[in-house]
């Protein structure tokens, strides 16, 4: 043997060593966490133990034993996620000389093989089967039930669409089917296998203004970049209103009305419209306008059909509605339960859940409307949460009431379940595929929502968990060892309210995290909120959102939100995780030849060589 063989050999035993402690230490996490191993179903048994085998290793610093790793051309655990103890067993009879064909490998441990196949059964389970030319899913938004027609579920179905998703903190049970029936429907005539996913609302905390201003009703057209418009303003003609979006109009014109029948509307400011009077599957009568419409009680009404005026009235009693309040930062806020100030100079905002205020503790951030507004708790006391503005999105915003407010810095505890959602629940297991367990905190949350599936007998039935909150974060290896209690279980990354309650400054670091975590677990992840917002909205995308969705591919379904062009974003998003799964697949890059690199039978640079990577079907 030479010197230089001499010498680096005790280098070598050394970096030997070193893994097999590893090895031994995360034996021990196992022995610590062998009952929620033994929990879990027997088809995710390996999954519990490669997740307790990787919780073992992220609980330590192992920076430079994968860097000597690398060094000598061996696996630097940075990708071992799904098959953690089989690296090691491998590393070790690598440098021990055993390897290749060594019996030290342990075969009850999955290898990389058996954690793909997991990983992909468990997303073919939950989200349908594979799409035919990429393996990441996608899943959409759906819209309002006046939108959700033919014609929008074929354009979808047609771009890409793998999963259909039904937010329950909008709309009725009677809408959700609605736009259920539709899109099935479509996708059964184009033969493409779709599932249906019903959000549940969740306990998000919600700010409402006590005091109120005279009614106005506001409904909005939609445009483009251009100021087109995509969908003209919508309103239900009623003769009582009691909602959102809803024109009260003399009682006896509603029997009479005909589709075609033309509604002239002098609004407030003098200005004239003429609505057109059709008919929804959905909601009934409703008349449209090509502009945006304001209308407030007693504004005058023409009737006419072909022309000739049938008859003259006004617009009903628009219920008062609560004021919007105009904050900036410096000024102050009052959050009680009853929303009532103790001074009328004062802003009050009402939050039905006095345990929850009274947690609050001085110096604990505030953040009101999606993070548009953040304040800081100043004092606490009888008359409520006494609360500082001190950023805003711009110099002055004005908070309508229903906005969300949440206590990042707060160790709050809430029930799962409401009303809402046990209704939304019972609706989803009638008609849809799966769930979303909105702002899932604790094992509990799961437990719940899972024992629920059970006792209804659905087989086949999925649950996504949505983790959104500091509190599923600290929690998340026991919600992960209970969800592997259940079947078709997936997680969502629902980086929105996520921001918000971590930062928007470690939102990039938690979701990776979540990613490795999945994959630690085999289960499905959805990479969710803004993706393609603004192609979305206006048919164009952004550099940073193109950047953003092809980062996304590396989760087994991307979610885009909804817009009037959605169709538009779904393609291009499907366009850009085809082109992606040639380069990379989750952390690791894939080598196919490069027509940058020459040699390439391609047309140029752009040449894609549509390689196909690596991947399970």
């Amino acid at each position: 043997m030479s010197g230089a063989s001499m010498q680096i050999a005790p280098e070598i035993e050394s970096l030997r060593q070193s893994v097999s402690r590893l090895a031994r230490l995360l034996d021990e996490e196992v022995v610590k966490r062998r009952s929620s191993i033994d929990a879990a179903l027997p088809q995710h048994r390996s999954s519990a133990l490669n997740l307790a085998h990787y919780l073992g290793l992220r609980c330590r610093d192992v920076r430079k034993l994968q860097l000597e790793l690398a060094a000598r051309g061996l696996s630097s655990l940075g990708r071992c996620e799904g098959h953690v103890r089989n690296t090691l067993d491998w590393l070790e009879a690598w440098l021990s000389g055993t390897a290749p064909n060594s019996e030290c490998v342990r075969r009850d441990y999955p290898d990389a093989a058996e954690a793909e196949r997991l990983l992909h059964a468990n997303a073919r389970a939950l989200f349908g089967p594979r799409p035919p030319d990429r393996h990441v899913y996608i899943m959409v938004t759906a819209p309002e039930v006046i939108e959700a027609t033919d014609k929008w579920a074929d354009s979808l179905i047609g771009a890409g669409a793998n999963v259909l998703r039904i937010n329950a903190a909008h709309g009725s049970p009677r809408e959700w089917q609605r736009i259920i029936e539709t899109f099935r429907g479509r996708a059964q005539v184009l033969g493409v296998p779709v599932r249906v996913v019903i959000d549940l609302p969740g306990p998000k905390l919600r700010v409402n203004i006590r005091q109120e201003e005279p009614g106005v009703l506001h409904v909005r057209r939609r445009k483009d970049a251009l100021g087109r418009t995509t969908h003209p303003a919508t309103m239900r003609l009623v003769a009582s209103s009691a909602g959102e979006d809803q024109l009260p109009i003399p009682l006896e014109w509603l029997a009479e009305l005909k589709r075609g029948d033309t509604l002239r509307l002098t609004e407030p400011s003098g200005r004239k419209h003429r609505l057109k009077v059709r008919r929804s599957r959905a909601l009934g009568l409703v008349a449209t306008c090509s502009s945006s419409v304001y209308a407030a009680s007693g504004s005058k009404l023409i009737w006419e059909r072909d022309g000739v005026v049938r008859a003259e009235g006004a617009v009903g009693v628009i219920p008062d509605q609560p004021r919007r309040v105009t904050l900036v930062v410096g000024c102050h806020f009052l959050v009680s339960e009853t929303g009532r100030p103790t001074d009328l100079r004062q802003t009050a905002l009402a939050l039905e859940e006095p345990a929850l205020i009274a947690a609050v503790k001085p110096g604990e951030r505030v953040i009101l409307d999606d993070g548009r507004i953040v304040a800081v708790a100043e004092a606490n006391g009888p008359d409520g949460l006494r609360c500082r503005v001190t950023s805003l999105v711009k110099p002055s915003l004005r908070l309508r009431s229903g906005k969300g407010i949440a206590f990042p810095d707060s160790d709050l505890v809430r029930d799962a379940l409401g009303p809402a959602d046990e209704a939304a629940l019972d609706f989803a297991l009638e008609f849809a595929d799966a769930v979303g367990i909105s702002f899932v905190n604790t094992s509990a949350d799961v437990t719940r929502v899972g024992e629920r599936i059970r006792t209804a007998g659905k087989s086949g039935f999925g649950m996504i968990l949505k983790v959104e909150t500091r509190g599923a974060l600290r929690h998340l290896p026991s919600i992960l060892f209970e969800a592997l209690k259940y079947d078709h279980v997936g997680l969502m990354i629902a980086r929105g309210d996520l921001a918000i309650d971590v930062g928007f400054e470690r939102l990039a670091e938690m979701q990776e995290e979540l990613l490795w975590f999945g994959e630690a677990c085999h289960l499905p992840v959805v990479w969710a909120t803004q993706v393609l917002e603004t192609v979305a909205h206006t048919g164009l995308p952004t550099r940073a959102e193109v950047t953003d969705a092809a980062m996304s591919m590396r989760a087994e379904c991307v979610m885009l939100n909804r817009g009037p062009y959605i169709a538009t974003a779904n393609r291009l998003l499907a366009d850009i995780i085809r082109k992606m799964e040639a380069h990379q697949y989750k952390k690791r890059a894939l080598y196919r030849r490069l027509s940058l690199a020459g040699g390439s039978t391609g047309s140029g640079p752009t040449s894609s060589n549509s390689s196909r990577s690596p991947k399970n079907s």
